[in-house]
């Protein structure tokens, strides 16, 4: 069996999302084949499990929207207003025992980037540095949510059908290796938005940490 998570961004009395896991048959067979049927089956399981909501796959699996938001399509302006890629910033804001952050990376090619040998022996990973600021690792997601929400705030372009997503799934995500989401991050932005509470929550890291407490009667 196959196993995914999926994140519904509602907000409750379990903050602002809700995150479940869905097992499902696995499918076997050539990637680009494989993936596309793996979804499917995924989305099937889905719709019966949360009998109906519109989903919103976020990978190159997806529709026009979902590709829009996958990590080495969105990007974000830094403080010099260059956007890049919000899959280059956070490799490049990676501080580790013995160096970092390495900010030459986030101008370079994706297969340069993760080529990097910085980037695997440098030691254990500490924390983030971005735009003067720390970052922790707990969670190990908060610094990608971070910057998915402010790429995110800035593209109105794709607010609208953003907020028609009631279910927001990766077909990439391996829950064995993996802990970053967009499916989570944007899940995340949608409940934000919704709340009314993106410019209070992007004001200081403090308000950001506070995001993860959130509660909802």
């Amino acid at each position: 069996m196959a196993k995914r998570l999926y994140f519904i961004p509602k907000s409750s009395y379990q903050g602002l999302i809700v995150e479940k896991t869905v097992n499902f048959p696995e499918v076997r067979g050539e990637r680009a084949h494989s993936m596309k049927k793996t979804l499917d089956t995924m989305l099937h399981v889905i719709r019966a499990k949360e009998s109906g909501g519109e989903i919103l796959e976020v990978s190159p699996y997806g529709s026009a929207v979902g590709k829009a938001c996958t990590p080495w399509h969105l990007k974000m302006k830094d403080e010099d207003g260059v956007a890049y890629p919000v899959a280059a910033l956070y490799e490049a804001a990676k501080v580790f025992e013995e160096g970092g952050p390495y900010e030459d990376l986030k101008s370079k090619r994706p297969d340069e980037i993760l080529a990097d040998p910085r980037l695997r022996h440098a030691g254990s990973l500490m924390g983030f540095h971005f735009e003067h600021e720390a970052f922790t690792t707990n969670p190990r997601h908060k610094f990608f949510d971070y910057l998915y929400i402010r790429a995110l705030k800035d593209r109105e372009d794709l607010h609208e059908e953003l907020l028609k997503a009631e279910i927001l799934t990766d077909v990439t995500y391996q829950m064995s290796s993996m802990y970053l989401s967009p499916a989570r991050s944007v899940s995340y932005f949608i409940s934000l938005y919704k709340e009314g509470l993106l410019d209070k929550v992007l004001s200081s890291s403090e308000e950001f940490d506070h995001m993860y407490t959130l509660t909802f009667p």
